[in-house]
């Protein structure tokens, strides 16, 4: 399998990684160029079970020529557009789109590149930080699921989760992603704001009870607003992934904390405003996820 990781960040280049260890021809696809300098320089640096540099290949997006099996596709989501646009020449009638981004509505953002039976859609519980150019680190343990958006033949899903796993992380199908995707969006918008705000990893959340409050609150009403959109999902397993977070990755800085302390935009319109709205649509009030989706764009006005 050709594979190309549009977005080649600290989760992109984990994944790219593990397709490269389980034999699969990898393109590590982003804009930065320092960090795919280092990459082609000196091969990508991955402390997860020991340092490794893995000779794989990075480009920039004017750089990708031919096209691939898959396209993994990993910008921000407010980047989908523009990122598949500057592609075009690896995305041919064979090839295959997964999105194993934030937030919710990933499926349509890649619906119209490729025809609806080639667009996959995921979510990822593992950590990931890009330390450097060319340098990740992933310490914890976490799973993948993805399955086809749209429904229809898995089997092409099916041998993307074997490389995965593979290649040393978990991945399984599963026929209820979107209630995967949605359960892995309230974790995020409870979770990723929290941590921007405070400018704290989860251990902070951990250790006062303010913000266990707050998460709780949080993570019910985005369990309401999924079952009004017609999505059965239940609390507990959300709630018990925030206690994982807490304790066993206490000190993994959140995305949305990275964008907040680098001065950059955030997800969280797709991941926070997207709950809301879908709560708001049906009649239902979410104020504590309204609030922190308020308070996280004062942030990114600081930034106009």
């Amino acid at each position: 399998m050709k594979v190309l990781v549009l977005g080649s960040g600290a989760m992109g280049c984990l994944y790219g990684a593990a397709f490269h260890r389980a034999g699969h021809e990898v393109i590590l696809c982003d804009v930065n160029q320092a960090h795919v300098d280092a990459i082609n320089a000196n091969g990508l640096e991955l402390d997860r079970n020991g340092v490794e540099h893995l000779p794989i290949r990075a480009a920039l997006p004017q750089d990708v020529t031919e096209p691939v099996d898959l396209v993994l596709v990993f910008t921000k989501t407010f980047h989908t557009q523009g990122a598949l646009e500057g592609i075009t020449a690896a995305i041919s009638t064979h090839t295959h789109l997964l999105s194993l981004q934030n937030g919710l509505g990933n499926d349509r953002r890649l619906a119209g590149f490729v025809s609806d039976d080639r667009v996959m859609v995921g979510a990822s519980m593992l950590p990931s930080d890009l330390v450097g150019p060319g340098r990740v680190r992933s310490h914890g343990e976490g799973y993948s699921r993805l399955y086809p958006a749209f429904g229809g033949d898995p089997a092409f899903a099916a041998e993307v989760a074997e490389a995965m796993a593979a290649g040393g992380l978990p991945a399984q199908l599963d026929p209820e992603i979107h209630a995967a995707i949605w359960g892995k969006a309230i974790f995020n918008a409870t979770m990723n704001p929290l941590c921007a705000l405070t400018l704290r990893t989860p251990g902070f959340l951990g250790a006062n009870a303010e913000s266990r409050a707050l998460i709780g609150e949080a993570v019910a009403e985005g369990v309401a607003a999924a079952r009004a959109s017609g999505v059965t999902i239940d609390a507990q397993p959300i709630l018990d992934l925030t206690e994982v977070s807490m304790k066993d990755h206490a000190d993994h800085e959140a995305s949305m904390l990275q964008d907040v302390k680098a001065g950059r935009r955030t997800e969280v319109d797709a991941i926070v405003g997207a709950i809301v709205e879908a709560a708001e649509a049906h009649g239902l009030a979410a104020p504590v996820l309204k609030t922190l989706w308020r308070l996280v764009k004062l942030e990114e006005a600081k930034l106009d």
